[in-house]
């Protein structure tokens, strides 16, 4: 068992902090620009930032959670900058954005509801949870009884490293969601992969070496889950 004093810190960047320092650099911003240093209009076009800020801030801190609304912040924030800098109608593409959001909020709703993790085994330090929306992560896990997990990436990636893991009674499975995106798992040399993922328009690799032992005494690593026009790679 921890010590208390193992515990994790609660992480000091929080979307509060954010909105802080932003009125703050607000402020200073006013004042030059008042002194005739520099132009207030031009570096206040860098406002949606705040947004993608508050966004990584709020993902920083629900790590155990689903992540949407800090993933939603990320990408509301950068179409923003992006239209804010670019020539574009931010009214021309708010409808397809929109498309897009409640799509992936939908997909991710689904997701959690198919899968089923119980919440005791999703807030389980062994139970691998990874969430990739526009963007990527990578987790290096190295519990002696990992249990398994799921990850998702939409128009993303991931890659998880599992070398220094040890399966608890010889077996756990990883439920996998890609679309438009892909993904690569690190096992130990001398796993057994068993593929029940399902592939459309994608694939699922296993490159793993296996050792000498025979397939029923090996650990296995059971990969299941939806593979859309994107890929996934086991390997040693």
């Amino acid at each position: 068992m921890n010590a208390p004093n193992d515990a994790k810190a609660p992480s000091p960047f929080s979307p509060k902090l954010v909105v802080g320092v932003a009125i703050i650099v607000a402020g200073l911003v006013l004042t030059l620009d008042n002194l005739g240093l520099i132009e207030a209009h031009t570096i206040f076009k860098l406002w949606p930032l705040v947004l993608v800020a508050m966004g990584v801030a709020k993902i920083r801190q629900d790590r155990g959670g689903s992540n949407l609304g800090g993933w939603f912040l990320v990408l509301g924030g950068a179409f923003l900058l992006l239209f804010t800098f670019g020539h574009g109608h931010l009214a021309d593409a708010l409808g397809p954005m929109l498309v897009v959001a409640v799509g992936i909020l939908i997909v991710t709703k689904a997701l959690k509801q198919n899968r089923g993790v119980p919440p005791e085994l999703a807030r389980s330090e062994d139970f691998l949870q990874g969430t990739a929306i526009f963007g990527g992560f990578k987790r290096r896990v190295s519990t002696q009884t990992f249990k398994g997990g799921e990850l998702t990436a939409i128009f993303g990636g991931y890659e998880v490293d599992l070398r220094q893991a040890v399966l608890e009674n010889g077996q756990a499975r990883i439920d996998v969601f890609v679309l438009f995106g892909g993904g690569e798992i690190r096992v130990p040399e001398g796993w057994e992969i068993s593929n029940r993922a399902t592939a459309i328009a994608g694939a699922l690799n296993d490159s793993t070496h296996h050792g000498p032992a025979s397939p029923d005494s090996r650990p296995r690593l059971v990969v299941t889950g939806l593979i859309l026009f994107g890929g996934t790679e086991v390997k040693s």
